[in-house]
């Protein structure tokens, strides 16, 4: 009876809401969007070229190789403003290497950033990026911030630099039914399998037989020094002479003040700007201009993987770049990356030059000198072969 009731009241109530959410999904449409997903990276929206589109997909695999480029619903409209492709390219690659499943929506009053991270300074740093695309927006945070032990281990590694044609397909988006895989065992594994099972000795960890029944023997390596001979040659006798070399001498090596970078991004810290006009001072003038200059982002113990390779890398490029843009040549500059036994990362960068080793002094004539007689006469040296 109570449901009878009921249903005329909440009938229009239930209209109501359904209209609602209908409206709110008609205007969820983005004007471009980029999502990380599982399945790959989905671009969404409207562009105004392909060229500027394809520019974006290629930086984005750039840092995130292992995820497929996939297209839903990404459409083509030269009338379309885009923003500055340099922010948006500087966005994706911050979002992508410091969050896991990360998202840029951009709508007409809104913008949207979500993912999940384990760095406090991650949002600080996402919101730098974000100041070209904020004017006249509502900015929405939508990032999760976890423990380091709840966040995913990323696959990120270095992109060799080569392409193999388009990423993204302006005419087919795959769906689920055409990126469906048949269950079993892929051709592909087939012959890996059957070598497996041809020896059992690979499962069991038991050594293999011979014909004749007795395990076969594992093979040993003979050590060097047990060889006498080689070749029939005999060892060369040990000299009995000492011969004093004098030692070659060494190039000299003089630290400046390195730079810092915040944890786990390649943002320099707010007090950098005195370190980096000392050091831009004294590569400039005497004795340590013209002499080259090595950068050496410090890589720390629990930067393993390609993460820690990219993020010290991108380091070492944002120092030279610093420096190349305050009259510094880059031909001067090499890049080394240093590994420091410590857990915590310090975004060090250290800066080295090397001044080479002075030229060696030319070698001086030999002196005549005269032998003296117990008489006091002077008595000169003997010609050679003369009486």
């Amino acid at each position: 009876m109570i449901f009878r009731t009921l249903i005329p009241a909440l009938f229009p109530a239930l209209l109501l809401f359904g209209g609602a959410a209908g409206l709110l999904a008609s205007d969820e449409a983005p004007l471009f969007e980029v999502r990380f997903t599982r399945d790959g990276v989905t671009f969404a929206g409207t562009v105004d070229t392909e060229e500027n589109a394809l520019i974006l997909a290629e930086s984005v695999k750039a840092i995130r190789p292992d995820l497929k480029i996939l297209n839903r619903g990404l459409k083509i409209d030269p009338g379309t403003a885009m923003p500055s492709l340099s922010d948006l390219k500087s966005l994706l690659a911050e979002l992508g290497i410091t969050t896991h499943e990360g998202r840029f929506s951009l709508y007409e009053d809104s913008l949207i950033i979500g993912g999940m991270t384990d760095s406090r300074i991650t949002p600080t740093a996402l919101r730098i990026r974000l100041e070209p695309f904020l004017k006249g927006r509502q900015f929405i945070n939508r990032l999760c911030i976890v423990n380091k032990d709840d966040m995913p281990k990323l696959s990120v590694r270095l992109s060799s630099g080569e392409t193999s044609g388009p990423l993204l397909d302006f005419d087919v988006a795959p769906t689920e039914v055409e990126a469906f895989e048949l269950p079993g065992l892929s051709i592909a594994n087939l012959f890996p399998m059957i070598l497996t099972l041809s020896d059992l000795s690979r499962l069991t960890g038991k050594p293999s037989m011979t014909e004749g029944g007795a395990p076969e023997r594992p093979l040993q390596a003979v050590p060097l020094l047990q060889v006498k001979n080689i070749g029939g040659r005999k060892t060369p006798p040990v000299p009995g002479v000492l011969r004093a070399i004098p030692a070659e001498p060494q190039p000299t090596y003089v630290p400046l003040p390195s730079i810092f970078y915040t944890r786990s991004s390649f943002l320099l810290q707010a007090n950098q700007e005195s370190s980096i006009e000392s050091v831009v001072k004294q590569l400039s003038t005497p004795p340590l201009a013209g002499h080259p200059v090595f950068i050496r982002p410090v890589k720390s113990s629990s930067q393993s993987g390609a993460f820690g390779d990219y993020l010290v890398e991108k380091r070492g490029e944002a120092t030279k770049e610093l420096l190349v843009g305050r009259g510094i040549p880059a031909g001067r500059m090499t890049l080394e990356t240093v590994e420091d036994q410590s857990s915590a990362d310090s975004g060090e960068v250290r800066i080295i030059v090397r001044i080479p080793p002075p030229p060696p002094e030319p070698e001086g004539t030999a002196e005549i000198v005269e032998a003296v007689t117990p008489e006091g006469t002077a008595e000169a040296p003997a010609a050679a072969g003369g009486e």
